[in-house]
Order: structure tokens, then C-alpha cells, then sequence
């Protein structure tokens, strides 16, 4: 039988949008954007004055974009998965743990 190499990893998403990003990660970007943009505005309301308004924007901000960016690029190399393939198969590992017992019940 003949073995060939293949010179590119076939494994790994396909880059769709401009090469860089795949539609997964696009998905997400566009997902975390929206709920950032939801409610922006009332964040911004709520402050005195226009620099204090935009600190407030920024830090109300920053845990949704780092959940966004870690659930969308981040891949564990140990699993060869990304981080919410991972997170998904973890959070239904306690559904496929039977109970078995030993008798007529």
C-alpha cells in the first residue's frame, strides 16, 4: 500500500472569511458583538459625564468580549479541541453516567 504525505493539516477549520477567521469564530464575533452593543446603551446613560460614561463602557465591556474571544479562538492542544467543542462535551458527560445497580430494581 502507498503512503502519501499530505502537505497540509486536513484536520483543522477551514479560514472562510478572508482567510483568517472560519465561520464558527465569525459566529461567535457576531454574537458577542450584539449583546455588547444590547446594552451599551444603558450602561452609557447611567454616567455623570462623557469620560466617566466611556470607562463605564469599557469595563462593563470587557467580560463579555473575553468569554467571546476565549470560546472563539482558544484551542486546547492536549484535547485537540477548541475550548466550547470542549466545554460542550464536559457539560454532557453527566448525562451519559448511568446508574447501575445490582438486583431486580
Amino acid at each position: 500500500m502507498r503512503k502519501v504525505t499530505v502537505p497540509i493539516d486536513m484536520s483543522s477549520e477551514q479560514k472562510s472569511i478572508l482567510g483568517m477567521i472560519s465561520k464558527r469564530q465569525l459566529i461567535y464575533l457576531i454574537v458577542g458583538g450584539a449583546i455588547i452593543y444590547a446594552y451599551m446603551e444603558p450602561v452609557y446613560n447611567l454616567g455623570p459625564n462623557f469620560m466617566i460614561s466611556i470607562i463605564m463602557c469599557l469595563v462593563a465591556a470587557i467580560p463579555v468580549a473575553t468569554i467571546t474571544a476565549l470560546l472563539a479562538f482558544v484551542k486546547m492542544s492536549k484535547h485537540n479541541l477548541h475550548l466550547d467543542h470542549y466545554l460542550i462535551i464536559k457539560m454532557g458527560y453527566k448525562n451519559q453516567i448511568g446508574v447501575w445497580r445490582k438486583g431486580p430494581k
